[in-house]
């Protein structure tokens, strides 16, 4: 909660929080509240992971493709299903497929119809969100200009708003890129990145799931470490 991390925040020393300079979290409201609205880092600009951005990229992808699933077979996908066969496709980059899978995803968008050109311009809107996160240093080695983001950005949101106008799920992903639109911008002009963070809670997280009843947290917390 806001009231957690501002806590913790306040029993730092003064000194050292003035002298943070970048907080880089996912897409949270309730740390973005409690860095920004807080005044306890009166020097910190916030950056959204870019990570987390391609993440619900290839959410969006996944829900657009459930739903028509739904529509069509009124169930869940199963593998024989023209839409689940692709699905591990869609969630690749475009730079990633063969020349022979490029092919089975481009027939299987083509012989689904209206729900293929839906999954086609959800995957579309993916890829140009992709785009802008290889302008990062961190993928070319050298630093991306402010014109070089805000075109990137641009493209993203012209296609949402044409080709992919009539997709709700793209929109919902256009709205939520625009309310952070300043945060990623900032992620990708620095390269700055919440990873370590990331893989340590992910190892966390699997130590807890391994522990079968674990009673003494004092002997969790140990376990991780």
């Amino acid at each position: 909660t806001k009231t957690d991390v501002t806590g913790w925040l306040a029993a730092q020393d003064p000194a050292w929080r003035a002298a943070i300079d970048y907080v880089t979290i996912d897409m949270s409201t309730v740390y973005k509240s409690a860095v920004a609205g807080s005044g306890l880092l009166p020097n910190a600009r916030l950056v959204v992971d870019v990570f987390h951005v391609i993440q619900l990229a290839n959410k969006t992808v996944g829900d657009v493709r459930r739903r028509l699933t739904y529509a069509r077979h009124a169930r869940r996908g199963r593998a024989g299903d023209l839409e689940y066969t692709i699905k591990n496709l869609l969630r690749r980059g475009q730079e990633r497929l063969s020349k022979t899978a490029r092919h089975k995803l481009l027939c299987a968008l083509a012989d689904l119809g209206d729900a293929g050109r839906q999954i086609g311009a959800a995957w579309r809107a993916k890829e140009l969100l992709r785009d802008l996160v290889r302008l990062s240093p961190n993928h070319t080695g050298l630093a991306a200009t402010r014109d070089q983001v805000s075109k990137a950005l641009q493209a993203f949101f012209d296609f949402a708003a044409t080709t992919g106008a009539t997709v709700p799920e793209i929109q919902t992903l256009a709205e939520t890129i625009s309310t952070w639109r300043a945060e990623i911008a900032r992620a990708v002009l620095t390269g700055h990145s919440n990873a370590a963070a990331e893989g340590v809670n992910r190892l966390v997280k699997l130590v807890y799931r391994s522990a079968f009843g674990f009673t003494n947290v004092t002997n969790q917390q140990r376990r991780s470490r």
